[in-house]
């Protein structure tokens, strides 16, 4: 295999991830960045899965080094009178090295750069303080840029493209597939305090989240006793914005979240104050020909679980080893686009579900306001989420005549808050992460019993068919093809199944299978890592049902599906 000359748009961590696992795949690296590093942004807080990637990419000395704020946590004030709720990283042991129990909350500058030093360390070919002016993917066979730096302009080409310059890709401008999101309409409003970590046991270090009458406000830990204190309302607050000025603004609105002010008590504001509009969107393409978007280039969402940087990474690694897939077997190039947008898609669409159902909880515990009322789903026919998978789902589900489909939407995040909830009602260095074990253990009970009441199983499709698909492998970053489950229509993407699987559940439609025969026949099949975990997937897939011994419908509860945090990292 020849290797590829990759040219990158941006040196983010989306660029930077990408340079890096294409140099470990052999491939050329050419990355241009309009700014010279270091540079200021936002988005300071990680998640473990993040963290993965970044040391099976050999950066866990280089991190360790830096000294970051470690994060155990996720920590939540999260609807009026409502008490704390913590979601912790901490995970079962693991033999596997790259599972990692805490994220970092880092300055971006100086991360962003440790990134990028990494791939000029490693051979990539980077150019800071060159724009990218004009992007020509007309030919076929490869990508050609039109680049500025100072005044000077010329055209430089390579066999592929990944954008990962931002928000303000122009590649998506070009193209015109940006399409912003109707539901997250916010305005961000941050600053920085001078303000040690106020606590020193199982809470040092984690991000709080705190909601208030007109939004939700964001506190980060980080180096040097800084915290990073944003407020996120609607957009229509654009106006206060401009009659009041950012910083008169800021500073009435922050004084509304008096759980935000009780934490940084007299703290110094010590920066300027930032504003950003409308940053939900996605995009209709991900890629097409010779080329990946990646990272904010091709979408974001709202930023309340620190999601940001391990979208970019993940959809970074995805694209790199895609396009050394596609160097070596050209002839599956759809195959390989459909892949990405797929398995890009799928993520961010748990993402936008996820904080969704959050948002709809805490909407009937705060006052009613603008904010509030906005974020409140209360019907399965909804205009704002006329692109969103998740969304039908829930639609279908009410149409077939399930009355708990909304209650049941929002009940997913208050049975997650339960899990985490403190056992205090204010917030106390006393809190202890070993609190939660109890709630954890009941609640993993419960699911259980519900699926050991399950008598008989049903496929939910006219076939059981293996499907091609394709998974990223941990170690060497390969893309290496696999199959999947589906009725054709439907399927479930986290497992990979073999013939003997599908055998399996083809039997359901001739045989009655109780719970336990189904699981010793999937161990018996080679899936005895994640028979259980295989069972639930294909539950909230809509792929299969159960009744119990009465002969009703068992109903388990879709959980909320958050990547990037626990076992189960998709990259």
């Amino acid at each position: 295999m020849l290797p590829s000359n990759v040219i990158i748009m941006g040196g983010g961590p989306a660029g930077s991830v990408a340079a890096l696992t294409l140099l470990r795949l052999g491939h050329k690296v050419t990355l241009y960045e309009k700014e010279i590093f270091p540079r200021y942004r936002v988005g300071e807080s990680f998640l473990p899965g993040t963290m993965s990637i970044f040391n099976r990419l050999g950066l866990q000395t280089l991190i360790d080094d830096a000294q970051f704020v470690k994060k155990p946590s996720a920590t939540f004030l999260w609807g009026q009178n409502q008490p704390p709720w913590t979601f912790s990283f901490s995970t079962p042991k693991s033999a596997t090295e790259w599972i990692f129990d805490h994220a970092i909350q880092v300055k971006r500058d100086v991360f962003d750069h440790l990134l990028l030093k990494e791939v000029i360390a490693r051979g990539g070919n980077v150019h800071e303080g060159v724009m990218v002016t004009k992007v020509d993917l007309s030919d076929p066979e490869k990508v050609t840029l039109e680049v500025r730096q100072d005044s000077s302009l010329s055209m430089v080409s390579g066999d592929y493209l990944i954008d990962a310059s931002g928000a303000n890709s122009i590649l998506a401008r070009q193209l015109k597939i940006r399409r912003y999101d109707e539901f997250y309409r916010n305005l961000a409003v941050w600053s920085y305090f001078s303000c040690p970590d106020p606590f020193r046991g199982d809470l040092r270090g984690t991000t709080f989240s705190i909601t208030f009458e007109d939004g939700w406000v964001w506190m980060i830990p980080l180096e040097g006793d800084v915290y990073s204190v944003g407020v996120i309302v609607d957009i229509s607050k654009v106006e206060e914005v401009k009659k009041f000025g950012p910083d008169e603004f800021y500073k009435l609105t922050l004084a509304k979240c008096f759980r935000a002010k009780e934490i940084l008590g007299n703290a110094k504001q010590i920066d300027q104050v930032r504003v950003v509009r409308d940053w939900s969107y996605d995009t209709s393409t991900f890629s097409s020909g010779r080329f990946f978007l990646c990272g904010d280039s091709a979408c974001f969402t709202d930023p309340l679980f620190s999601q940001g940087v391990h979208l970019a990474s993940q959809s970074a690694v995805c694209a790199a080893s895609a396009i050394d897939y596609l160097s070596q077997y050209p002839s599956e190039n759809s195959k390989i686009h459909e892949w990405y947008k797929s398995t890009y898609s799928e993520t961010y669409e748990q993402y936008h579900e996820f904080l969704a159902s959050f948002y709809t909880y805490a909407s009937f515990t705060e006052p009613d306001s603008e904010f509030w009322n906005k974020r409140r789903i209360v019907e399965s026919e909804d205009d704002r989420f006329n692109r969103r998978q998740w969304f039908d789902q829930l639609s279908d589900k009410a149409a077939q005549g399930h009355e708990w489909a909304i209650s049941d939407f929002k009940d997913r995040a208050s049975t997650m808050i339960a899990l985490g909830r403190h056992s205090r009602n204010e917030l106390s260095d006393a809190f202890s992460d070993a609190e939660l074990t109890p709630m954890r253990v009941g609640w993993i009970g419960k699911l259980l019993k519900q699926l050991s009441s399950i008598s008989e199983f049903s496929w939910n499709g006219r076939e059981v068919i293996l499907q091609d698909y394709y998974k990223v492998n941990p170690i060497s970053f390969k893309l290496e093809p696999k199959k999947v489950l589906s009725d054709g229509q439907k399927r479930m993407t986290k497992y990979a199944a073999t013939s003997k699987v599908r055998d399996i559940f083809s039997d359901l439609s001739i045989e009655k299978f109780d719970y336990k025969t189904l699981i010793n026949r999937l161990n018996s099949a080679g899936c005895s890592e994640h028979a259980l975990q295989m069972v639930i997937r294909l539950f909230e897939a809509g792929l299969l049902s159960g009744k119990n011994s009465t002969g009703e419908k068992v109903h388990i509860q879709d959980r909320l599906r958050f990547d990037g945090v626990g076992i189960e990292y998709e990259v």
